[in-house]
């Protein structure tokens, strides 16, 4: 049996709604020490409904990353990005500059499609967001730039299917 892995059979999109939600926020924090930001990620058939991405998004952002005096915030569009949010790119962009730090400082140009990263700073006086990536390189986004970012706290099997998670 996998241990990574559960399968609830459940037809309910409001029982599923709720499943996710306490799954992500603390069963599995106590099941195995499970934290949402660095070992889970909520994989969907589609991106419309109740249980869709773009909904699920907006509800775990407001569980798993709650408005906070603290984090700093920057809407766009019909879109808030917090500081502390799981995001992804979502066009392939060779121009962005990059950097990581670490053992040996490395550096470069491009984020593509289907990269996954927290927002760590939004700067208004700069007017960019920070991302880090899960491959630790980061990158800034000028304000202008955000549609090339969306909420990751939810993704399509499809975009599962070209991310190694």
């Amino acid at each position: 049996m996998l241990e990574d892995f559960f399968y609830i059979n459940e037809t309910n999109q409001e029982k599923i709604l709720y499943q996710i939600i306490t799954l992500c926020k603390e069963r599995l924090k106590k099941y195995g020490d499970y934290d949402f930001f660095n070992n889970i990620q909520v994989i969907v058939p589609n991106k419309k409904g109740t249980i869709g991405t773009k909904e699920l998004n907006k509800i775990l952002q407001e569980k798993l990353n709650e408005k906070d005096d603290k984090k700093k915030e920057k809407i766009s569009g019909s879109i808030i990005f917090r500081e502390g949010d799981r995001v992804m790119q979502i066009k392939n962009n060779y121009d962005i500059f990059w950097e990581r730090k670490g053992t040996k400082y490395e550096n470069g140009n491009g984020v593509f499609n289907g990269e996954l990263g927290i927002i760590k700073d939004i700067d208004e006086q700069e007017k960019t967001i920070k991302v880090k990536f899960d491959d630790e390189k980061e990158a800034w986004y000028q304000f202008q730039d955000l549609e090339q970012l969306e909420h990751s706290y939810a993704i399509t099997v499809h975009k599962a299917q070209r991310k190694r998670i």
